[in-house]
């Protein structure tokens, strides 16, 4: 069986971006992701919850990105996933 792991995010920066290199001088840009999900409810009330998700850059995206991100801003992120805790 083949193995497929993408995702897909759209939501608003939690916080500003932080550019830092790794050792090897590879530029590193981590930043923080709120995705919101609006639904009415069973009883017709409108309910919403967030997913906060922790996101990481490498490479000249990450200069980029952390040149014209700020906190607030909408974005979409296309990538894979890996889960830490």
């Amino acid at each position: 069986m083949a193995n497929f792991n993408k995702v897909i995010l759209a939501g608003n920066l939690t916080r500003d971006p932080q550019l830092s290199y790794l050792p090897s001088n590879t530029p590193v840009c981590e930043f923080g992701m709120a995705i919101n999900r609006k639904w009415r409810g069973q009883d017709g009330q409108m309910r919403e919850e967030a997913c906060f998700v922790d996101l990481r850059i490498f490479g000249r995206q990450a200069e980029t990105f952390n040149q014209y991100m700020s906190k607030g801003r909408a974005v979409l992120v296309e990538g894979r996933l890996r889960l830490d805790q």
